[in-house]
């Protein structure tokens, strides 16, 4: 099993992706995925706004 990483929304410190979902909205499902970095900060967030924020090229 490999980590999923990206960087944090706040503090840009490397952070782990712990789980994704698809949560249902009125414009239709939309996949989201709770984040931790290091410093200790979590989101809740559409996994598209990931995408800007890469921390290893895949």
């Amino acid at each position: 099993m490999s980590l999923d990483l990206t960087r944090c929304p706040d503090c840009d410190a490397p952070a782990e992706v712990e789980w994704r979902a698809v949560m249902e909205s009125t414009d239709g499902p939309v996949e989201h995925a709770r984040l931790r970095c290091l410093h200790g900060h979590w989101y809740l967030l559409p996994v598209a706004s990931l995408a800007d924020r890469a921390y290893l090229e895949r």
